[in-house]
């Protein structure tokens, strides 16, 4: 998770509004937008397969309003709402939306302040996670204490986690967002939708898959270029 730039979405069915945010997005220099979408339902089905740090969402979509889809996602990124009206607001902060911007989104200041709180809520996950060397994890009715540099990668399965060790694997019930958030960037990069690498840990890498501890594990190619960036090559 580089904190040099947000990964953003942007869902807006309104063309004059999706070319604003896209605009004023470019203008801050602190978002790289991965994919824009008319449609809730496309959108989702790309988050099936995909995420980012940040979605901006319409409320008022057809078929599909943004607050449906915002329920249907498995994976929540941070969300800013974007709307005509102000009557969604409750409903909008009930599930957990960093800001709410209401259109005619022109003010480039406003725009930049909800960008804003967005940097500064995820400086604090990263700190947090750079800051705890050890990770508490709910298995069963206990708290387990896990040293965060033992944890060989992590693999999703499916509304569970799976934590490798070389001592044992943990099956948790957290998404891989969530334990992202919590691990040291520098030290833990994703390779694929499913899995998280203690970086450290890799013996080799080809095309396709890399190794830790003689187990394959494959590498997509939307990750690729950045695990490629965070490893030193002579």
């Amino acid at each position: 998770m580089s904190m040099s730039k947000i990964s953003c979405v942007i869902v807006e069915d309104d063309s004059v509004s999706l070319t604003m945010v896209e605009f004023l997005a470019n203008k801050t220099g602190l978002l790289d937008i991965k994919a824009t979408f008319t449609s809730s339902q496309e959108a989702i089905s790309w988050f099936a397969e995909n995420e980012v740090d940040l979605l901006f969402l319409d409320v008022e979509m057809p078929k599909m309003s943004g607050i449906e889809m915002l329920r249907a996602l498995h994976n929540k990124p941070d969300v800013i709402i974007i709307s005509g009206k102000t009557n969604y607001a409750v409903e909008a902060f009930d599930l957990s939306v960093v800001d709410y911007l209401v259109k005619p989104i022109e003010d480039y200041s406003r725009f930049l302040q909800a960008v804003t709180r967005v940097m500064t809520r995820r400086k604090k996950k990263v700190i947090h996670g750079v800051a705890e060397e050890n990770l508490f994890v709910k298995v069963d009715s206990l708290l387990l204490k896990l040293n965060i540099d033992s944890i060989l990668w992590v693999e999703a399965f499916g509304d569970y986690i799976k934590i490798i060790t070389l001592e044992k694997t943990h099956i948790i019930y957290a998404t891989l967002k969530k334990i992202e958030d919590k691990l040291d960037p520098k030290k833990f990069v994703r390779v694929h939708r499913s899995y998280i690498v203690n970086i450290s840990k890799i013996t080799n890498i080809d095309p396709n898959n890399l190794e830790i501890n003689k187990t394959i594990i494959p590498i997509s190619g939307t990750y690729k270029e950045e695990l490629l960036k965070r490893i030193k090559v002579l």
